[in-house]
């Protein structure tokens, strides 16, 4: 059973989920209205924001199934939200969204806190990374690494055997180098890089994989002789 639900909400894609902001709009639109029609658009997005975090959840339930049964090596290592860079942002949201209210009151018959809190909570819900940092997953098995990036309407789940990897050196992220960044935030990053057996690459789309797990030194004590360094 546990694994039909895994597998069912894994199998929702993340832009369709991501559309919840939008029921954000409608129900503050109507907060004048019968609560009982309003709220409809409320649980809605507490719909969909649960449907976010059950994938998250899943795709570990899935990970230790498939790599880690029983009692097999499952290290996980998740980012926290960057709190000061999150205050800062919203800061700036909040301040343009003061403005705009202000200037935009009464149209499409909205009044002025009417627009800021459309403002401000969409833009939180719908630009979710650009304020509180992409949500990003490691984990470490006896296998192999694997991954679970969501940085806005797409997410991106991988699994990287060892037998796949040449080296894993710690090092900044560079631009101009082409890495593929798989990292809760794109300023001032010490991570790692994964760099594969293959000169191809891991994949067509994946070539070298740079990534920036939490506890970087825990990390790299749970990796196979010679990988870490």
């Amino acid at each position: 059973m546990n694994q039909f639900l895994d597998n069912f909400i894994l199998g929702i894609p993340r832009l369709f989920i991501k559309q919840f902001p939008y029921a954000w709009i409608v129900f503050i639109a109507l907060w004048s209205w019968p609560p009982n029609f309003s709220i409809i658009f409320l649980l809605v997005i507490l719909l969909g924001l649960s449907m976010l975090r059950w994938q998250s959840l899943a795709w570990l339930s899935h990970m230790r199934r498939e790599h880690a049964p029983g009692d097999g090596k499952f290290y996980v290592d998740q980012p926290p939200i960057p709190w000061k860079k999150t205050a800062r942002n919203l800061s700036i949201l909040v301040a343009i969204s003061v403005v705009l209210a202000y200037l935009l009151k009464g149209q499409l018959g909205l009044n002025g806190w009417q627009i800021f809190f459309i403002l401000v909570g969409f833009s939180m819900m719908y630009r979710d990374a650009l304020f509180f940092g992409a949500p990003v997953k490691y984990v470490i098995t006896a296998d192999g690494i694997a991954v679970h990036y969501a940085p806005g309407h797409l997410d991106y789940r991988l699994f990287l055997t060892f037998k796949e990897i040449s080296r894993i050196e710690r090092t900044q992220f560079q631009k101009d180098k082409g890495w593929d960044f798989f990292a809760r935030m794109h300023e001032g990053n010490d991570g790692l890089l994964l760099t594969p057996k293959d000169p191809k690459g891991f994949s067509k789309r994946l070539e070298r994989l740079f990534i920036a797990p939490a506890d970087i030194e825990k990390f790299l004590e749970q990796l196979p002789y010679g990988y870490g360094k």
